[in-house]
């Protein structure tokens, strides 16, 4: 009677199963990094794409008694949209304001306003440059 070696096929199946292991971790890990690395460049992307946006947009303004305030593009850009927050909810005025032109707008019950510039970064998508943003204070007499 001969004896079969069940040790050898033991050591087979425990070194296939620990091959075929490393071999899905190495694919779920390198699948994982290629997501993180395309979400990582896209947000670069977009983050650039904002900041070239933004970046030529200047924006002044002005009280004039008793309730109104007049908004001038200082930049060399079309400012899209204006979002104008007084105590109330913010309102985005659209105004397409043309390089050295100017917009007047009427607020009531308005003691602070602030007013941030927007700009479409694609077709559908608006962004607020909140770094160009301006703070009117109503100090009428």
């Amino acid at each position: 009677m001969t004896k079969i070696n069940k040790r050898g096929q033991a050591e087979f199946v425990a070194y296939t199963l620990l091959i075929g292991l490393a071999v899905t971790l190495a694919v779920i890990v390198g699948r994982w990094s290629i997501e993180q690395s395309q979400k990582t460049s896209e947000n670069v992307v977009r983050q650039n794409l904002i900041e070239e946006k933004c970046e030529p947009v200047s924006i002044g303004g002005f009280v004039v008694c008793p309730d109104k305030i007049n908004i001038s593009n200082k930049g060399n850009l079309i400012i899209d949209s204006l979002r104008i927050s007084c105590e109330s909810a913010p309102i985005d005025e659209k105004v397409d304001l043309k390089p050295e032109k100017s917009f007047t707008k009427t607020l009531n019950n308005c003691n602070t306003v602030s007013i941030m510039p927007l700009m479409f970064i694609t077709e559908t998508e608006i962004i607020g440059c909140s770094d160009k943003k301006i703070v009117l204070k109503f100090n009428c007499v």
